[in-house]
């Protein structure tokens, strides 16, 4: 079968109303034991919506509770030697995908020189 998306993981269709798409189907589980596509993909959508009280907030709130709360994951993560930390789990707050990826590329210039 050929998948409806050309990558696993879409960002800012412009032409859409939707923020991101995901096919399921790009992962590992998208094949069946010997190797083939399976027949049917499953597909989810991001659409953007303005916060309101009493919505759940899906990235942290920079308060001082937050801020604590960083550091005590910041303590813990340090203290994993064969991990690297990256991007918004790394720093416990919300950066656009263009700043994640870009952290990520310079993350690994500087692990690979």
């Amino acid at each position: 079968m050929r998948w409806k998306t050309p990558l696993l993981w879409t960002i800012c269709h412009i032409s859409r109303n939707w923020t991101q798409i995901i096919e399921y189907n790009w992962f590992e589980f998208g094949k069946d034991e010997d190797g083939n596509d399976l027949p049917k993909t499953v597909i989810s959508r991001e659409y953007s919506s303005e916060w309101k009280l009493g919505d759940e907030s899906y990235y942290p709130v920079n308060d001082e509770k937050n801020g604590k709360l960083y550091e005590r994951y910041k303590t813990l993560a340090d203290a994993e030697k064969k991990v690297i930390f990256g991007g918004r789990l790394a720093e416990y707050r919300y950066y656009d995908m263009d700043q994640v990826v870009d952290q990520a590329l310079r993350k690994a210039r500087e692990i690979l020189a």
